[in-house]
């Protein structure tokens, strides 16, 4: 019997201290903490604590830890299973984009790519940065973001034309015509501009396209120079020649360019090159004539503002007219 009593208790003895051990494990919680902000990781058992039981134990300040950081369950929420806790640090930055001034800010994000998200700051691919985005946020860090824009437009340059000279023995010596007109060419680049928060970087040019210059043709008088009367009348000169044609007779006139007006001329022809508007009571219509600078004409057109000792001579464009613009010259009417 007593044998049998000390079987018994001996059992119960086992039961009881299997109990105990099978109920600590049960309350005995493993717990990870790891910090948002740095590489560091706190591992440690927690018997039916809290997170702040568990950093106190740990050698923490809990105060400066709820000052800093903002942890993934409250801190005096009791721990009933394992876990992997985090703690989010609140932390304060400051952000400088585009050259501006840099401001602070706080905030519980973990990395630089989502804290510029949080702050709507749109990275391009060609902006630099002090920070990757996947870098840990720490307190007190700065992050720079440099704006860089690549700007590519064209540019264009003119290049003079040459000047192409002949001679005209059709042309008094000394005297000069323009042949055709010169035109300018065009030197086309290619400008690549980079700016860095505004402000140029590097800037790089290259040719892409080129337009030749047209030489401008100048006939240059080689004929037999004739005197000008010095008198602003009709005078006769027998047998004299001007660029090879007999004329009887020369004046003096102002002379002023004009171009299409849409009209036919006084005698009823489409005015061309070589029509000379002029006053009929000084030169009679149908009148030949030989202008230096200008060539032959013939007294087809009058105007309003046609007087006396003025005529107009007509040209093909509104450039060559202006070209003339109004100068006096000699007018040598032809036999």
């Amino acid at each position: 019997m007593k044998k049998t009593l000390i079987i018994i208790l001996g059992v119960a003895t086992v039961l009881l201290l299997s109990g105990t051990v099978v109920g600590y494990a049960m309350m005995n919680k493993e717990v990870t903490v790891t910090f948002s902000d740095k590489d560091k990781t706190v591992e440690t058992n927690v018997f039916n604590g809290t997170l702040e039981q568990a950093m106190t134990e740990e050698g923490y300040d809990i105060q400066e830890l709820k000052k800093q950081y903002k942890p993934s369950i409250p801190w005096d929420q009791p721990i009933r299973e394992d876990a992997r806790i985090n703690l989010a640090c609140n932390c304060t930055v400051s952000l400088k984009v585009g050259g501006k001034e840099p401001e602070k800010m706080k905030t519980l994000q973990p990395t630089v790519g989502k804290f510029l998200k949080e702050q709507k700051v749109e990275v391009d691919k060609n902006d630099e940065m002090n920070a990757t985005l996947d870098q840990k946020i720490e307190n007190g860090m700065t992050i720079v973001v440099d704006k860089i824009e690549k700007r590519v437009q064209k540019k264009v340059q003119l290049t003079d034309f040459p000047v192409e000279k002949k001679e005209d023995p059709d042309i008094p010596k000394g005297e000069k015509k323009v042949e055709r007109e010169g035109k300018k060419g065009k030197v086309i680049y290619q400008v690549t501009a980079l700016y860095k928060n505004g402000k140029t970087m590097v800037t790089d040019q290259k040719k892409i396209d080129e337009i030749k210059p047209v030489a401008q043709i100048v006939k240059v008088g080689s004929g037999e120079a004739v005197e000008a009367s010095a008198k602003e009348d009709t005078q006769l000169s027998s047998g004299s020649r001007i660029a090879g044609l007999k004329y009887k007779k020369t004046m003096q006139a102002e002379a002023t360019g004009y171009t299409h007006t849409g009209n036919k001329t006084a005698t009823g022809t489409t005015p061309h090159r070589g029509t000379v508007a002029v006053d009929p009571d000084v030169i009679p219509l149908g009148t030949e004539m030989y202008i230096p600078g200008y060539g032959r004409g013939v007294a087809e057109d009058t105007g309003g503002a046609v007087n006396g000792n003025i005529i107009d001579l007509f040209f093909e464009s509104e450039e060559e007219a202006i070209q003339w613009g109004r100068r006096n010259v000699t007018v040598y009417i032809l036999e």
